[in-house]
């Protein structure tokens, strides 16, 4: 994370910074949509910028600092203009007039293949930044200019999925994927599956998340490589198809169906509690920079004193959200019922425990900018974590 402190004024935007190297471009983009964000998420390397543009969970738009990502090089590439329509059109773009229009207008190209091509291009410059494992990445929570972009509709999920395709770094799988002991199971996103396009051997590789088998298992039986296979895995779980478990978990939900199906109801309280730190999270990187990951630091370590070893390799420094995965794990011991009641219980400690870190290290007007995200949090969360 950024090591320099922030003020935010009331009519500035939330921005919350950070390296890839931490993270994962795919990991993190779908969580941004998967939370209904919207804003410019912003990735730069020494030589390349690119932003997403999102509207209330969708990409609607992208670009890049690349010369040879831009419409003119794209159509160029694809044979469909000549070089002298590209010269032409280029010498013609002013402000409010862009490249496709400018080509529409001279007979370069039909009107009806304009908008294809942009998201043609832009499916480009995704998926090659999907693949990106280092530089810095800023999202800035603001409204989107209708009129400064082309607005587009992508399936992010597809897009996810292809990028993560391309992706050659076992290095950044592995990271995804943890250990290759864990067990994938199928979580309830049944509706994604409807939306992506999974080859043969994918769908082969998914037939065999079963709750059981350990994803080391599943590479033996694949008719994919390990790297491919470990790589589709680590897809469908930025996806949301599947979780990690550890064996003994699995093989407790296998046995129990009803506490199986507990679990899932728990990961939607968990993921409601996960927007609220997020938020808090990156309101008090913006004011305070990083001193944030101390304050998220110290009230995790207090809490734990009273809730034992649940949030035993839980920290808030990610994204400020906590890893639900980790937690069931910590608890997979205990009835299901007793499992909810006490990760609910020790998140709503958690949430005031921040509350009062705030008010002691910043002060009654810091913490009255967090309760405000809090009280929203809360009734949004409502009877479902009750």
């Amino acid at each position: 994370m950024s090591d320099e402190g922030y003020e935010l004024a009331e009519d500035e935007p939330l921005t919350l910074r950070g390296e890839i190297r931490s993270s994962s471009v795919p990991a993190l983009l779908r969580s941004l949509l998967a939370s209904g964000e919207t804003g410019i998420l912003t990735f730069r390397t020494a030589e390349v910028t690119k932003s997403i543009y999102m509207k209330d969970g969708r990409i609607v738009y992208a670009a890049s600092t690349d010369p040879d990502e831009r419409l003119g090089e794209l159509l160029l590439l694809k044979g469909r203009i000549t070089a002298r329509d590209y010269l032409e059109a280029s010498k013609m773009i002013r402000p409010g007039r862009r490249l496709g229009a400018i080509l529409v207008e001279m007979g370069a190209i039909d009107p009806d293949e304009l908008i294809p091509t942009v998201e043609e291009q832009i499916r480009e410059v995704l998926l090659e930044l999907l693949t990106w494992t280092r530089g810095q990445y800023e999202v800035v929570m603001k409204e989107i200019d209708a009129d400064s972009v082309v607005t587009l509709n992508i399936n992010a999920e597809n897009l996810i999925l292809e990028g993560i395709r391309r992706t050659r770094s076992w290095t950044q799988v592995m990271r995804g994927i943890g250990n290759i002991l864990s067990v994938p199971a199928l979580t309830e996103r049944r509706d994604v599956l409807l939306r992506i396009e999974l080859t043969h051997e994918e769908q082969e590789v998914l037939a065999h998340v079963n709750g059981r088998s350990t994803i080391e298992q599943i590479c033996n039986v694949s008719f994919l490589t390990h790297f491919e296979t470990c790589r589709t895995l680590w897809a469908l779980q930025v996806l949301g198809v599947v979780r990690w478990s550890l064996p003994a978990e699995a093989e407790s939900a296998g046995q129990e169906a009803k506490a199986a199906q507990g679990d899932l109801d728990l990961e939607d309280v968990v993921e409601r509690f996960n927007q609220m730190f997020h938020r808090i999270y990156a309101t008090l990187q913006e004011r305070h920079g990083a001193e944030v990951d101390a304050l998220m630091e110290d009230v995790v370590r207090e809490v734990s004193v009273s809730y034992a070893s649940l949030f035993d390799g839980v920290d808030l420094r990610n994204y400020g959200r906590v890893d639900f995965e980790q937690m069931l794990a910590n608890v997979a011991d205990l009835p299901s019922d007793r499992r909810r009641a006490l990760m609910v219980a020790a998140l709503n400690e958690l949430v005031f425990a921040i509350q009062l870190s705030v008010r002691q290290r910043h002060g009654a007007a810091e913490e009255a900018a967090v309760s405000g995200i809090i009280k929203e949090g809360l009734q949004q969360i409502g009877a479902l974590g009750a």
